[in-house]
């Protein structure tokens, strides 16, 4: 068999390639051995598309496990998140359920009711204070104008023209964490 020449070589990668995916030559090979070397151009050219092929294949497979671990560990970490996103806001209630339960105590042990009032108050103003840090607020009511997204009406009183439409007393004080309305207001409204 002939040698095959690097021009040989060249020209059998630079052959046009047909829509069905086989290598058309320009002309008739001249002799048997001519033939037997573009076809192991061919074979060598098909395997080294087939590994081609196969090194995007596993990289495209690669790449879709790593998505779906991925995904799966953002779902984990969300579902995480939710679960013990109120954590911070328990570590600081805990020890104003420590006040309390001391207060509860001391109403056991004494019948100073000026020492029960104050224990009573500091748990009140410390329970304030943790709802304040995380942008809890009362809403406003009393004396204020009857405004249907802050307040809920629970009755009206007779009080008069000048009074129409203000709130008169709360039933139930509402709140809003930072600017959206967490509880409504229970108001007694003037008519």
């Amino acid at each position: 068999m002939e040698e095959i020449q690097e021009q040989d070589i060249q020209q059998a990668q630079e052959e046009p390639v047909a829509e069905t995916g086989t290598i058309e030559p320009e002309t008739e090979p001249g002799s048997l051995e001519e033939a037997l070397a573009a076809l192991e151009l061919m074979r060598k050219r098909l395997q080294e598309v087939n590994a081609e092929r196969e090194q995007l294949n596993d990289q495209v497979l690669r790449l879709q496990a790593d998505f779906i671990n991925f995904r799966k560990r953002k779902e984990r970490e969300m579902s995480d998140t939710i679960m013990y996103a109120n954590q911070e806001l328990v570590q600081h209630l805990l020890p104003i359920l420590d006040n309390w339960d001391r207060t509860l105590d001391a109403i056991e042990k004494t019948d100073n009711l000026t020492a029960i009032k104050e224990g009573i108050a500091l748990v009140e103003n410390a329970m304030k204070r943790q709802l304040s840090k995380i942008g809890v607020s009362p809403v406003e009511s009393i004396g204020q104008p009857f405004n249907s997204e802050l307040h809920e009406v629970v009755t009206t009183v007779d009080m008069g023209e000048e009074k129409r439409d203000l709130i008169i007393d709360e039933a139930e004080k509402g709140y809003k964490l930072r600017d959206k309305v967490i509880r409504f207001a229970k108001v007694i409204v003037g008519e």
